[in-house]
């Protein structure tokens, strides 16, 4: 395992603050490149997470596993709105721009770790029917990472949000739960078949 998901906690803060006030990271993560945010407000935001208040979402913060080292967020947000809670929304940011810039934290499978385990939250901790996955289109790296996952596209927001003086599409990509035990039992199926043919004498 190369992350680990753990619990929001407040000296996080410091490094998130960080993260969200740098432009390359948040044109990725929010298609919002001039987001600035103050210490205060960052805090504001995440008072209720902090407190362990908010069942409508989830803040995580990623960790390299073999430095303990944070390298970014997440995030996992239920859909508040149905009569009944079926669908939530995940994203992940890599902030850690040591890392990021050279595209280690992605060559790595960082990415496409810690979105599993998003997903194994969503579907089999939380019970939910499905997951989506919202990005501007030209993020080919986000869209190429939740297709890789299994999602679909489900729809293209046209001009739906602006920055860098033009106007971008919005991609919507969605999940459903069988599809992503189906996806999975695939996987399992096929390593348990690896390991039984380099067991073989």
């Amino acid at each position: 395992m190369l992350v680990v998901l753990r619990a929001l906690e407040r000296e996080d803060l410091i490094v998130l603050h960080k993260w969200q006030n740098d432009e390359e990271i948040m044109r990725l993560a929010r298609s919002f490149p001039d987001h600035v945010i103050s210490k205060e407000a960052l805090e504001a935001e995440f008072a209720r997470e902090l407190k362990g208040e908010d069942t409508g979402r989830r803040a995580y913060i990623i960790e390299e596993k073999s430095s303990n080292k944070p390298i970014g967020w997440a995030t996992i947000r239920i859909h508040g709105f149905q009569r009944r809670n079926t669908t939530a929304d995940v994203g992940l940011a890599l902030g850690d721009k040591t890392a990021w810039n050279k595209k280690i934290a992605w060559n790595k499978g960082y990415g496409t770790e810690t979105a599993k385990l998003l997903l194994d939250e969503v579907f089999r901790q939380l019970n939910l029917h499905r997951a989506e996955w919202w990005t501007f289109a030209e993020n080919n790296v986000s869209v190429q990472l939740a297709k890789k996952l299994g999602f679909k596209e489900e729809a293209r927001l046209r001009d739906a949000v602006f920055f860098d003086n033009r106007y971008h599409d919005m991609v919507v990509l969605g999940l459903l739960k069988q599809e992503f035990e189906s996806i999975r039992a695939a996987a399992e199926t096929s390593r348990d078949k690896t390991v039984s043919y380099l067991q073989s004498p």
